[in-house]
């Protein structure tokens, strides 16, 4: 069963590593894979939800740090660790490699956890914007299988694992907000003693 879907991982792998083969893939892959290429967007996108978003941007920027902090770490240095498994550009034969091969391990795709957990998050905060997460996630997951660095399993793995953590991360932001939101300032307080200790007299 396990040699099973290890080769239709394979075949899937070659279908879109060499099927796909062609230069301008070659060159929109490499551009999508790395996120350096959008902190012109990224960087004023967070500047502006702690700003002018103010606590519901504050709020979502800390979800989106801790998440992508978490599914990051655990993806590449701890499970990739457990799995050991060996990257297909260096398991396989004629694999290609348009932005140069990788000797860390393969499974999951720390590129596909990370997509997932952010765009997980994105999608709650902004739901009618999620089919442009969902197709950002896809995209920078593909580019992974597409540049000869992981198998399709790696990338599922990887949104898996994103995914969860991001649900988790979610569901523990929203407890906090809703505890700091009915925690009652200082000067309400003061404002609602003063009031009991006038029903009281009265």
């Amino acid at each position: 069963m396990v040699s099973f879907l290890y080769s239709i991982d394979v075949a899937v792998f070659r279908w879109i590593n060499e099927g796909w083969s062609n230069p301008f893939f070659d060159k929109f892959f490499s551009f999508i894979t790395d996120s350096r290429h959008f902190y012109w967007l990224i960087i004023p996108l967070i500047i502006y939800w702690l700003i002018c978003e103010k606590a519901k941007g504050r709020w979502l920027v800390l979800s989106l740090f801790i998440g992508v902090l978490l599914s990051d770490q655990i993806a590449s240095h701890v499970l990739k660790y457990m799995v050991e498994r060996i990257r297909p550009c260096n398991a396989l034969p004629g694999v290609l490699t348009p932005d140069g091969p990788s000797s860390s391990f393969s499974f999951p795709s720390s590129h596909a956890a990370n997509m997932g957990s952010s765009m997980f998050l994105l999608s709650m905060a902004f739901k009618p914007w999620t089919p442009l997460f969902v197709v950002i996630a896809l995209l920078v997951g593909l580019s992974r299988v597409y540049l000869g660095l992981h198998y399709p399993s790696d990338v599922l793995g990887g949104y898996v694992l994103g995914i969860t953590l991001g649900y988790i991360v979610w569901c523990v932001v929203e407890k906090l907000k809703v505890q700091f939101s009915a925690k009652p300032r200082p000067l309400e307080k003061a404002v609602r003693s003063k009031n009991k200790k006038r029903v009281k007299s009265g």
